[in-house]
Order: structure tokens, then sequence, then C-alpha cells
């Protein structure tokens, strides 16, 4: 009786998961957003994490890519933690953030240290941005919850037109888990049947993050080809390459900055 059960557990984890998915498929952008906005609004960093401040990886970055007169502009800046260490580091920072609740406690640390930025919130697609900027940082991964390949190119053709002369785009992303192949086909399945407007593909993470309403958590892990296929789509190029231990970072330009690398770090890096 007890390996019957068991086996009925299994069968019904295995089928929750299909079915998931295939509701997953059926959702349409804003609903898919609603699932990753909660996510964040879920999540407050503690005044711990908002003390150490950057990452020795996002260090690294700032010091080799971001001058100190830089205007910057942090997209999805959560509730503050590498924003309130850009600006303690004086540089000029304007952040995008769509959780109204991670932009309360942003205000409240950047406040607490005699500190100020302008937020904007809504997700980076939506928003108007005030003017050009000499870096556009993503923070922490958070372009690999951008769902949907077409969108994310779109985002990365608005990063574009927002950069200053010689101006960088710095992006790091996910690369280690990728969704089950079956799975992912099903949600693809169930969003042309639905005629959806995303279409979920390998590499996507879909899970459910909410027992009572239909909220999913997206994520998406890349293959080096594929962050290159959009950044080019996008008419930016790849001008350097991090291998990072935690995760990679690429920083972009546009077309018509430095050509070569060399000539790039004499202009940009100096």
């Amino acid at each position: 009786m007890t390996a019957v059960l068991f086996g009925a557990a299994r069968f019904c984890s295995r089928a929750a998961r299909v079915f998931n998915h295939l509701a997953a498929g059926t959702l349409r952008i804003p609903e898919l957003r609603a699932g990753i906005e909660r996510t964040w609004e879920a999540f407050t960093a503690s005044d711990a994490a908002i003390v150490a401040g950057l990452m020795d990886w996002e260090e690294e970055v700032v010091r080799r890519f971001i001058h100190c007169d830089d205007h910057l502009l942090l997209v999805g800046s959560g509730p503050g933690r590498d924003l309130v260490a850009l600006v303690a580091k004086g540089f000029r920072v304007t952040a995008v953030e769509p959780a109204h609740r991670a932009n309360i406690t942003a205000t409240r640390h950047l406040a607490a240290r005699g500190l100020s930025a302008a937020i904007i919130e809504g997700f980076f697609e939506d928003v108007a941005l005030p003017g050009r900027f000499d870096a556009i940082v993503f923070s922490y991964c958070c372009y690999s919850f951008i769902p949907d390949a077409r969108r994310r190119v779109a985002v990365l053709r608005k990063a574009g037109d927002h950069l200053a002369p010689d101006g960088r785009i710095i992006v790091s992303y996910l690369t280690e888990k990728r969704g089950h192949p079956i799975l992912i086909g099903l949600a693809r399945a169930a969003a042309a049947v639905t005629r959806s407007d995303w279409r979920p593909t390998r590499g996507d993470i879909l899970y459910p993050i909410d027992t009572t309403a239909p909220l999913y958590h997206y994520e998406h892990a890349f293959q080096m080809e594929e962050i290159e296929a959009e950044v080019s789509e996008a008419g930016l190029r790849v001008a350097h390459r991090c291998a990072f231990a935690v995760n990679p970072v690429v920083v972009l330009m546009r077309g018509d900055g430095p050509t070569g690398e060399a000539e790039w770090e004499r202009r940009v890096v100096g």
C-alpha cells in the first residue's frame, strides 16, 4: 500500500508540473508580468545585505567600466542594495523598478544615509526615460526575468536609444539551470493554441508562486549564442565579456561606437 500511494503521489506531482506549464503558456504578458512583480514585491533585502553593498564582481564591473562622472541608469533597482551602494560612491543614478514595495524600501535606505536618487516606478519597457545615460546597468541578472526574446530585444533597442556617445550597457545573466524541454514545449504549444502574445522557449523556467491564483515566476537561462543573437538583433554589439564565477557579464555598445576591443579599451576604459 505504501508503494502504491508513493507512486500515486509522484504521478500527481508530475501531472501538476505538466498542467502548470500548460497554464503558464496560456498567460498573456500582463499576467506573466504580474507574477514577476509579485516575486519582487515579496523580496526584501535585509539591512545586512544593504550594508554589504556591491558583490565582488559588481565592484570589478564598476571599477572597469564606469567613470566617476557617469550618469547611470540602474534597471531593476529592487529594495536598493546596489542602488544605495552606487549613490554612496558618488554616482548620479536614476533607477527603474516596477515593485512599489521595493521602491519604498530603497527610498527608506537612501534617506537613512542622507542620500537620494530618482526612482521611476514601472517596467523598463513602459516608462519614459529622462534623456541619455553614460551607462545603463541591468541589475543582478534582471535581464533574465524579461519574458520572450522579442521583448528582450526591444528592451535592448530602447536602452541603446538612450545611450550617450561611448555609452555602455552592462548586462549580467543566468546560465545554469534550464527548464525541462518537454515541459517548455508543452507551454509553447499552449501559447500557440490560445494565441498568447508570448512564446516560451527552451531555457525558460516557470513555476507557480501562489496556491490561490495563476501567478508564475519566470526566468530565462541563456547560452552565450542566445545573448549574442539578441544583442545583434537590437543593433548593438558585445564590446567586452566577463566570465565571472557567479554569472557572466557582457558590456554592450552601439554599432557606431569604438571598433575593436583595443580601441574600446583606450577610449572608454582608459
